[in-house]
């Protein structure tokens, strides 16, 4: 064990001690956190696909998805195919979703794609961070939304054994997708498919800072208060900071690999284009074309 590696299992210590505290002082919010036990190994043997919002998936056959478990992410809700796909589980992740000015118009036009989420047909359950209940109920979100929370304050660093738990603390990660994965493993799922996992997203930040943002950068067209707010929130951060992110991003999906690998799990990606090496890749069409497989572990 080297010496990032302890001192990473030490934050992760310390976050057992805060959480400590927090069950006693924040009573109403980890009783939210307790309702998660109702997808403790909910689909045991089965396989899911988690779709990321990457430009490869506007070239997919979304339909194909109807009758299997699915994982959705951010704004996919913006995808003029999204009510063929019948999501079962969404979730929000990145802090900057969180950040609404209600004077400005592309604010206002997030929370609206935040509630249509729900179809005629369709009303999937939704994944929140914990620390963003305020945000939740100040909006009102979740009179329209099947609202669930999470916890993620652990380092999920090489060699992370826990097992994920969702009544308490999870990982962290650097993107959301990495959180349904999680998600999934705690379901009890036995294969998991990712789908527009393009990771390209360095490539989006790149654009948005020369200005020169596309309608090719995610799997649906990008309004134009959509594209001003993300030129809003890069004036808060660099593009070194980004960089730093995306490397963390892309040792996410190498540790998930290897999580998943060491526990029988079966992670596969089957996105068309990815930057993504560390995952085994597939195609879509093979793989939606077997039979599910229902193995209990």
């Amino acid at each position: 064990m080297n010496k990032k590696e302890i001192y990473h299992k030490l934050l992760n210590f310390i976050q057992d001690l805060i959480f400590l505290k927090f069950r006693f002082k924040q009573r109403n919010l980890y009783e939210k956190l307790l309702l998660n036990r109702k997808f403790k190994d909910l689909h045991l043997g089965e396989r899911c696909f988690i779709l990321g919002n990457g430009p490869s998936l506007r070239n997919q056959d979304l339909s194909l998805l109807s009758d299997e478990y699915v994982f959705t992410v951010n704004q996919i809700m913006r995808h003029p195919d999204f009510e063929k796909i019948r999501t079962n589980y969404h979730f929000w992740a990145d802090p900057m979703f969180f950040e609404i000015d209600e004077n400005r118009q592309e604010d206002l036009e997030l929370l609206e794609v935040m509630k249509n989420l729900n179809t005629q047909n369709n009303k999937p359950e939704c994944f929140f961070p914990i620390d963003q209940s305020s945000f939740i109920s100040k909006y009102k979100l979740d009179e329209f939304l099947q609202v669930n929370y999470y916890r993620s304050k652990y380092v999920f660093h090489d060699n992370y054994s826990r097992k994920i738990d969702y009544t308490k603390i999870t990982p962290g990660f650097g993107t959301v997708v990495q959180w349904a994965i999680t998600m999934a493993i705690y379901m009890g799922f036995k294969e998991i498919y990712m789908l527009g996992c393009d990771n390209t997203g360095i490539i989006v930040t790149i654009n948005s800072v020369l200005k020169e943002n596309t309608d090719m950068d995610y799997a649906y067209q990008v309004s134009e208060n959509e594209k001003k707010r993300m030129e809003n929130l890069l004036d808060k951060q660099t593009l070194e900071d980004y960089c730093i992110s995306y490397t963390d991003t892309l040792a996410g999906y190498r540790r998930l690999y290897n999580y998943c690998l060491e526990r029988k799990i079966k992670l596969v990606n089957c996105s068309a284009k990815s930057v993504i090496d560390t995952i085994p890749r597939e195609k879509f069409e093979n793989v939606i074309s077997r039979e599910k497989h229902n193995e209990t572990i």
